[in-house]
C-alpha cells in the first residue's frame, strides 16, 4: 500500500512539474517583450509556444485521467491518504507562496516600468503567468520535502 501511494504521489509531482514547465514554455514566447528579445524570429517562437501548449494539454489530460477521481474509484483508502492534512497544508502554503510571488512580480513590474515602459498587456501577462506557475512549483517542492 505504501509503495502504491508513493508511486501515485511521485506521479502527481512529475505531472505537475511538466504542466508548470509546459505552461511557461507556452506563455513566454507569446509575450510581447519576448518578441523584442528574439528579434523577429516569430515562427520559431510560435513553434515553441505551440509545443508548450500541446505538452501542457497532454499533461492536463493525464492529470485528469489519473487524478483524484480515478484514485477514489480504484482505492478510496489511498485517495484519503493522498488528501491528508499534510497535503492540505502544503496546498495552503503553496497558495501563500503564489500570492507572495504575484505581489513581488507586481512590484518588480511596477519598478521596472519606471525605467522601461511596459504595456498593461505585458504586465498582466507576466503577473498571471507567475500567479499560475509559482504555486504549482511551490506545491511540488513542499510535497518533495515533506514526503
Amino acid at each position: 500500500m505504501n509503495d502504491k501511494i508513493e508511486s501515485i504521489s511521485l506521479r502527481r509531482r512529475i505531472v505537475l512539474m511538466i504542466m508548470a514547465s509546459a505552461f511557461l514554455l507556452w506563455q513566454i514566447p507569446s509575450m510581447d517583450f519576448f518578441g523584442k528579445i528574439a528579434e523577429g524570429n516569430e515562427s520559431l517562437a510560435g513553434l515553441i509556444s505551440a509545443a508548450g501548449f500541446l505538452i501542457w494539454a497532454g499533461a492536463l489530460v493525464l492529470f485528469l485521467l489519473t487524478g483524484r477521481t480515478a484514485n477514489c474509484r480504484s482505492d478510496p483508502k489511498a485517495a484519503a491518504i493522498l488528501e491528508d492534512e499534510l497535503v492540505r497544508s502544503n496546498r495552503s502554503k503553496a497558495f501563500i507562496v503564489g500570492y507572495f510571488f504575484t505581489l513581488l512580480t507586481s512590484a518588480l513590474v511596477f519598478a521596472a516600468s519606471l525605467f522601461q515602459p511596459f504595456t498593461g498587456i505585458d504586465a498582466a501577462h507576466v503577473i498571471l503567468v507567475i500567479a499560475v506557475v509559482a504555486p504549482i512549483y511551490a506545491f511540488v517542492v513542499l510535497e518533495r520535502i515533506n514526503a
